[in-house]
């Protein structure tokens, strides 16, 4: 009977420690999102709604919490990385540029901390490598018919290339150096990808490399 009594115990706090975290991480996505690189844990803990004493019961400091939250970020927004690789070349450019800056516009903050961060803390560094495979797996999974039949190296350059053309990094020029809207970015990106496949489409010269 006692046993049966403590269940009810030991599952409500686990669930309430479960609430606690994830309001915590939803707080650092927001605080990310909106520039507060890194967040304090009194600002995180005014966002959460959690003490920061439980904050460092909850997480190994701010470090883990970030790390963490980045964990978190795949699982939130990879879905954006599924564009059409069934349709024709426009239709999957189109579908291709729409999920790179959908993502970006939501989650850019987030995956620029991570980068940013992956330089002095090495936990973050595998998150981030895994952040860029999958971005440079959705390439080549959108593009394959393009690539299909090029040699080895061939093929790598084409999703290389298109993949830095849309990079975070890339997105970030153009917003702020550039002073370029989603829309003009969005036709700019159209239009050097398309420009890439037809290149890339052509005989190969007998001096270029394999």
């Amino acid at each position: 009977m006692g046993d049966a009594d403590e269940h009810p115990v030991v599952d409500g706090r686990r669930a309430r420690r479960e609430r606690g975290r994830a309001a915590v991480i939803d707080a650092m996505f927001e605080l990310l999102q909106e520039g507060k690189v890194p967040p304090t844990a009194d600002l995180v803990a005014e966002r959460s709604g959690v003490s920061v004493a439980s904050i460092f019961r909850y997480f190994d400091g701010i470090d883990d919490l970030q790390l963490q939250t980045l964990q978190r970020f795949r699982e939130r927004f990879e879905p954006l990385l599924h564009t059409d690789t069934t349709g024709d070349v426009t239709a999957r450019i189109d579908s291709f540029v729409g999920s790179r800056l959908d993502l970006y516009e939501r989650a850019g903050a987030i995956m620029a901390v991570g980068r940013l961060r992956s330089l002095e803390h090495e936990p973050l560094v595998a998150a981030s490598a895994q952040m860029r495979s999958t971005l440079a797996d959705q390439v080549r999974l959108t593009f394959a018919t393009e690539t299909e039949g090029s040699t080895p190296g061939r093929s790598a350059d084409l999703v290389a290339v298109v993949d830095a053309l849309t990079s975070l990094e890339s997105w970030d020029v153009m917003r702020k150096t550039h002073a370029r809207s989603r829309s003009q970015i969005s036709q700019a990106w159209k239009r050097g990808i398309s420009a890439l496949i037809r290149a890339w489409n052509q005989p190969v010269d007998e001096g270029e490399p394999t």
